[in-house]
Protein backbone atom coordinates (compact mmCIF):
# COMPACT_ATOMS: atom_id res chain seq x y z
CA UNK A 1 0.00 0.00 0.00
CA UNK A 2 1.22 3.40 -1.00
CA UNK A 3 1.78 6.10 1.73
CA UNK A 4 2.29 6.45 5.48
CA UNK A 5 -0.05 4.99 7.74
CA UNK A 6 -1.54 6.69 11.81
CA UNK A 7 -2.74 5.27 15.06
CA UNK A 8 -4.96 7.22 16.87
CA UNK A 9 -5.58 6.02 20.55
CA UNK A 10 -7.71 6.94 23.51
CA UNK A 11 -8.58 4.48 26.60
CA UNK A 12 -11.23 4.06 29.30
CA UNK A 13 -11.07 2.92 32.99
CA UNK A 14 -7.63 3.14 33.41
CA UNK A 15 -6.58 2.28 36.02
CA UNK A 16 -9.86 3.09 38.41
CA UNK A 17 -12.17 0.67 36.85
CA UNK A 18 -12.01 -3.16 36.48
CA UNK A 19 -12.32 -3.85 32.87
CA UNK A 20 -10.07 -1.61 30.98
CA UNK A 21 -9.97 -0.82 27.27
CA UNK A 22 -7.70 0.81 24.50
CA UNK A 23 -9.00 2.02 21.19
CA UNK A 24 -7.16 2.71 18.49
CA UNK A 25 -8.08 4.12 14.78
CA UNK A 26 -5.45 2.85 12.36
CA UNK A 27 -4.74 3.46 8.53
CA UNK A 28 -3.55 5.40 5.79
CA UNK A 29 -3.17 9.01 6.72
CA UNK A 30 -5.01 10.52 3.80
CA UNK A 31 -7.55 8.01 4.41
CA UNK A 32 -7.67 9.13 8.29
CA UNK A 33 -7.46 12.70 7.04
CA UNK A 34 -10.70 12.31 5.19
CA UNK A 35 -12.73 10.56 7.75
CA UNK A 36 -11.63 13.19 10.27
CA UNK A 37 -12.94 16.03 7.96
CA UNK A 38 -16.41 13.79 8.21
CA UNK A 39 -16.01 13.29 12.13
CA UNK A 40 -15.70 17.71 11.80
CA UNK A 41 -18.58 18.46 9.87
CA UNK A 42 -20.73 16.26 11.79
CA UNK A 43 -19.49 18.57 15.48
CA UNK A 44 -20.31 21.33 13.53
CA UNK A 45 -23.50 20.18 12.35
CA UNK A 46 -24.56 18.96 15.77
CA UNK A 47 -22.84 21.94 17.40
CA UNK A 48 -21.45 20.33 19.74
CA UNK A 49 -17.10 20.00 20.50
CA UNK A 50 -16.70 16.81 21.72
CA UNK A 51 -17.86 13.41 21.63
CA UNK A 52 -17.03 10.85 24.31
CA UNK A 53 -18.66 7.69 25.69
CA UNK A 54 -18.86 9.43 29.24
CA UNK A 55 -20.86 12.26 27.43
CA UNK A 56 -23.57 9.78 26.41
CA UNK A 57 -26.04 10.82 28.84
CA UNK A 58 -29.62 12.73 28.14
CA UNK A 59 -28.24 15.80 26.08
CA UNK A 60 -29.40 14.60 22.41
CA UNK A 61 -26.89 16.54 20.12
CA UNK A 62 -24.08 14.61 21.98
CA UNK A 63 -25.84 11.38 21.02
CA UNK A 64 -26.80 12.27 17.64
CA UNK A 65 -23.22 12.89 17.09
CA UNK A 66 -22.20 9.66 18.63
CA UNK A 67 -24.23 8.04 16.24
CA UNK A 68 -22.97 9.73 13.35
CA UNK A 69 -19.47 9.00 14.19
CA UNK A 70 -20.24 5.26 14.33
CA UNK A 71 -22.50 4.81 11.01
CA UNK A 72 -19.84 7.41 9.00
CA UNK A 73 -16.79 4.55 10.08
CA UNK A 74 -18.68 1.44 9.26
CA UNK A 75 -20.19 2.76 6.47
CA UNK A 76 -17.77 4.88 4.87
CA UNK A 77 -14.69 3.31 5.87
CA UNK A 78 -14.50 -0.03 7.50
CA UNK A 79 -17.08 -1.97 5.13
CA UNK A 80 -14.54 -0.98 2.58
CA UNK A 81 -11.54 -2.26 5.10
CA UNK A 82 -9.46 1.16 4.36
CA UNK A 83 -9.50 1.93 8.16
CA UNK A 84 -9.65 -0.45 10.66
CA UNK A 85 -10.81 -0.07 14.58
CA UNK A 86 -9.20 -2.16 17.19
CA UNK A 87 -10.56 -2.05 20.64
CA UNK A 88 -8.34 -3.95 23.27
CA UNK A 89 -10.45 -4.96 27.05
CA UNK A 90 -8.75 -6.46 30.13
CA UNK A 91 -10.48 -7.18 33.22
CA UNK A 92 -8.17 -6.66 36.44
CA UNK A 93 -9.38 -9.17 37.81
CA UNK A 94 -8.45 -12.65 35.91
CA UNK A 95 -5.50 -14.50 36.83
CA UNK A 96 -2.80 -11.96 34.49
CA UNK A 97 -3.97 -9.02 36.28
CA UNK A 98 -5.04 -10.41 40.23
CA UNK A 99 -1.99 -10.14 41.36
CA UNK A 100 0.35 -8.47 44.07
CA UNK A 101 1.90 -5.04 42.96
CA UNK A 102 0.86 -5.26 39.60
CA UNK A 103 2.21 -2.14 38.08
CA UNK A 104 -1.01 -0.62 36.44
CA UNK A 105 1.28 1.70 33.98
CA UNK A 106 3.73 -0.98 32.68
CA UNK A 107 0.46 -2.97 31.98
CA UNK A 108 -0.64 -0.40 30.18
CA UNK A 109 2.00 -0.19 28.32
CA UNK A 110 2.14 -3.49 27.36
CA UNK A 111 -1.18 -3.62 26.38
CA UNK A 112 -0.41 -0.95 23.84
CA UNK A 113 2.06 -3.06 22.33
CA UNK A 114 -0.01 -5.58 21.89
CA UNK A 115 -2.81 -4.16 20.29
CA UNK A 116 -0.58 -1.34 18.00
CA UNK A 117 1.16 -4.92 17.14
CA UNK A 118 -1.84 -6.51 16.37
CA UNK A 119 -2.61 -3.52 14.27
CA UNK A 120 -0.09 -2.78 12.23
CA UNK A 121 0.61 -6.05 11.33
CA UNK A 122 -2.90 -6.19 9.29
CA UNK A 123 -1.72 -3.80 6.85
CA UNK A 124 1.43 -5.92 5.69
CA UNK A 125 2.81 -2.52 5.05
CA UNK A 126 6.68 -1.35 5.04
CA UNK A 127 5.79 2.34 5.15
CA UNK A 128 5.79 4.37 8.53
CA UNK A 129 4.13 5.22 11.13
CA UNK A 130 2.84 8.20 13.09
CA UNK A 131 1.55 7.72 16.26
CA UNK A 132 -1.55 10.36 17.89
CA UNK A 133 -2.12 9.35 21.32
CA UNK A 134 -4.64 10.88 23.94
CA UNK A 135 -2.32 13.44 25.99
CA UNK A 136 -3.96 12.16 29.06
CA UNK A 137 -2.52 9.22 29.00
CA UNK A 138 0.19 7.96 31.68
CA UNK A 139 2.67 5.99 28.72
CA UNK A 140 6.17 7.23 28.18
CA UNK A 141 5.36 7.15 24.23
CA UNK A 142 9.02 7.40 22.93
CA UNK A 143 9.82 4.44 24.87
CA UNK A 144 6.79 2.61 23.24
CA UNK A 145 7.89 3.52 20.10
CA UNK A 146 11.29 2.69 20.62
CA UNK A 147 10.12 -0.83 21.96
CA UNK A 148 7.70 -1.43 18.58
CA UNK A 149 10.10 -0.21 16.17
CA UNK A 150 12.36 -3.09 17.40
CA UNK A 151 9.52 -5.98 16.71
CA UNK A 152 8.90 -7.84 13.38
CA UNK A 153 5.73 -7.05 11.37
CA UNK A 154 6.14 -8.64 8.15
CA UNK A 155 8.55 -11.63 6.82
CA UNK A 156 10.14 -12.12 3.71
CA UNK A 157 11.32 -14.84 2.31
CA UNK A 158 14.87 -14.48 0.21
CA UNK A 159 15.93 -16.90 -2.34
CA UNK A 160 19.39 -17.19 -1.31
CA UNK A 161 19.60 -20.59 0.18
CA UNK A 162 16.85 -22.07 -2.49
CA UNK A 163 17.31 -25.77 -1.30
CA UNK A 164 16.56 -24.76 2.42
CA UNK A 165 13.46 -22.87 1.12
CA UNK A 166 15.19 -19.11 1.60
CA UNK A 167 15.51 -17.47 5.16
CA UNK A 168 13.47 -15.43 6.40
CA UNK A 169 13.63 -11.20 6.91
CA UNK A 170 11.80 -9.55 9.63
CA UNK A 171 10.42 -6.12 8.65
CA UNK A 172 10.15 -3.85 12.08
CA UNK A 173 7.69 -1.52 12.37
CA UNK A 174 8.72 1.82 11.62
CA UNK A 175 7.03 4.90 14.09
CA UNK A 176 8.48 8.14 13.38
CA UNK A 177 6.57 10.31 14.53
CA UNK A 178 4.67 10.24 18.06
CA UNK A 179 2.44 13.34 19.43
CA UNK A 180 0.17 13.62 21.98
CA UNK A 181 -2.62 15.30 21.35
CA UNK A 182 -6.17 17.23 23.25
CA UNK A 183 -8.90 15.11 22.62
CA UNK A 184 -11.08 18.57 22.58
CA UNK A 185 -9.26 19.43 19.14
CA UNK A 186 -8.72 15.85 17.33
CA UNK A 187 -12.51 13.85 16.58
CA UNK A 188 -10.64 10.70 15.92
CA UNK A 189 -9.44 10.28 19.06
CA UNK A 190 -12.89 11.32 19.97
CA UNK A 191 -13.77 8.28 17.35
CA UNK A 192 -11.05 6.06 19.67
CA UNK A 193 -13.02 7.28 23.31
CA UNK A 194 -16.45 6.36 22.30
CA UNK A 195 -14.98 2.59 20.79
CA UNK A 196 -13.29 2.40 23.90
CA UNK A 197 -16.21 3.31 26.54
CA UNK A 198 -18.48 1.07 24.67
CA UNK A 199 -16.33 -1.77 24.80
CA UNK A 200 -15.68 -1.38 28.48
CA UNK A 201 -19.24 -0.54 29.37
CA UNK A 202 -20.56 -3.64 27.57
CA UNK A 203 -18.17 -6.11 29.80
CA UNK A 204 -19.92 -4.23 33.04
CA UNK A 205 -23.47 -3.99 31.83
CA UNK A 206 -23.73 -6.45 28.51
CA UNK A 207 -26.29 -8.79 30.28
CA UNK A 208 -28.55 -5.55 31.24
CA UNK A 209 -28.05 -4.16 27.45
CA UNK A 210 -29.12 -7.37 25.76
CA UNK A 211 -31.84 -7.17 28.44
CA UNK A 212 -33.15 -3.87 27.43
CA UNK A 213 -32.99 -4.67 23.57
CA UNK A 214 -34.76 -7.14 23.67
CA UNK A 215 -37.71 -5.83 25.52
CA UNK A 216 -37.94 -4.40 22.15
CA UNK A 217 -37.93 -7.31 20.10
CA UNK A 218 -34.04 -8.05 19.10
CA UNK A 219 -30.62 -6.34 19.28
CA UNK A 220 -30.31 -6.53 15.89
CA UNK A 221 -32.76 -4.50 14.47
CA UNK A 222 -31.87 -1.35 12.72
CA UNK A 223 -33.86 1.31 14.23
CA UNK A 224 -34.31 1.07 18.36
CA UNK A 225 -36.34 3.11 20.61
CA UNK A 226 -36.29 7.04 20.10
CA UNK A 227 -33.90 7.82 22.38
CA UNK A 228 -35.15 8.98 25.91
CA UNK A 229 -36.06 12.62 26.90
CA UNK A 230 -35.36 14.73 29.54
CA UNK A 231 -39.16 14.03 31.37
CA UNK A 232 -38.27 10.28 31.30
CA UNK A 233 -37.67 8.60 34.45
CA UNK A 234 -34.25 9.29 35.99
CA UNK A 235 -31.65 10.91 34.53
CA UNK A 236 -28.81 7.76 35.39
CA UNK A 237 -31.37 5.39 34.02
CA UNK A 238 -31.89 7.46 30.98
CA UNK A 239 -28.27 7.77 30.20
CA UNK A 240 -28.07 3.66 30.73
CA UNK A 241 -30.62 3.33 28.53
CA UNK A 242 -29.07 6.17 25.75
CA UNK A 243 -26.07 3.88 25.62
CA UNK A 244 -27.73 0.70 25.62
CA UNK A 245 -29.95 1.74 22.45
CA UNK A 246 -26.55 3.36 20.89
CA UNK A 247 -24.72 0.08 21.66
CA UNK A 248 -27.69 -1.55 19.95
CA UNK A 249 -27.40 0.29 16.68
CA UNK A 250 -24.49 0.41 16.33
CA UNK A 251 -24.28 -3.57 16.67
CA UNK A 252 -27.11 -4.35 14.15
CA UNK A 253 -24.58 -1.64 11.50
CA UNK A 254 -22.25 -3.75 12.32
CA UNK A 255 -24.63 -6.92 11.17
CA UNK A 256 -25.75 -5.18 8.09
CA UNK A 257 -22.05 -4.33 6.52
CA UNK A 258 -20.41 -7.70 7.63
CA UNK A 259 -18.40 -6.51 10.19
CA UNK A 260 -18.50 -9.86 12.24
CA UNK A 261 -19.01 -8.01 15.65
CA UNK A 262 -20.65 -10.24 17.97
CA UNK A 263 -22.73 -8.71 20.65
CA UNK A 264 -24.62 -11.81 22.19
CA UNK A 265 -22.25 -14.35 22.23
CA UNK A 266 -20.35 -13.01 25.00
CA UNK A 267 -22.80 -10.49 26.33
CA UNK A 268 -20.28 -7.93 24.77
CA UNK A 269 -19.25 -6.28 21.92
CA UNK A 270 -16.43 -8.81 20.50
CA UNK A 271 -15.18 -9.66 16.99
CA UNK A 272 -14.61 -13.50 16.79
CA UNK A 273 -12.06 -13.14 13.42
CA UNK A 274 -9.58 -10.25 15.08
CA UNK A 275 -8.55 -9.36 11.22
CA UNK A 276 -11.68 -7.95 10.65
CA UNK A 277 -11.59 -4.03 10.47
CA UNK A 278 -13.50 -3.63 13.77
CA UNK A 279 -12.00 -5.84 16.22
CA UNK A 280 -13.19 -5.81 19.69
CA UNK A 281 -10.47 -8.63 21.28
CA UNK A 282 -10.97 -9.12 24.94
CA UNK A 283 -7.97 -10.56 25.99
CA UNK A 284 -7.83 -13.64 28.13
CA UNK A 285 -4.44 -15.10 29.59
CA UNK A 286 -2.46 -17.28 27.39
CA UNK A 287 -0.39 -19.29 29.64
CA UNK A 288 -0.42 -19.90 33.40
CA UNK A 289 2.92 -17.64 33.48
CA UNK A 290 1.18 -14.67 31.26
CA UNK A 291 1.22 -11.88 34.29
CA UNK A 292 0.98 -8.31 34.59
CA UNK A 293 4.39 -6.56 35.36
CA UNK A 294 5.21 -5.90 39.06
CA UNK A 295 6.05 -2.30 40.57
CA UNK A 296 9.90 -2.56 41.33
CA UNK A 297 10.74 -2.01 45.20
CA UNK A 298 13.59 0.15 45.37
Amino acid sequence: MSGSFAVYSDESGTFTKRFQSIALINGQVSTLTELKQHLQKILREKQVSEVKFELIRTHLPIIEAAQGFLHCLITKYACREIIRADILTWDTQDSRHAIQGRDNKANLERMYYKILVHAARQWKSQKEWQFYPDENSQIDWSEIARVLNRTPIIKHQTNQQPLFGGEELNQALNIEHTLPLKSTEEPLIQLADLLAGMARFTKEEGEHCLSWLDTWGNENQPQLPDLLCEADSSEPIRAKQNRFSLIGEFNALCKRYGMGVSLRHKKCLWTPKNTNPINFWNYEPQHEYDQAPKRIIK
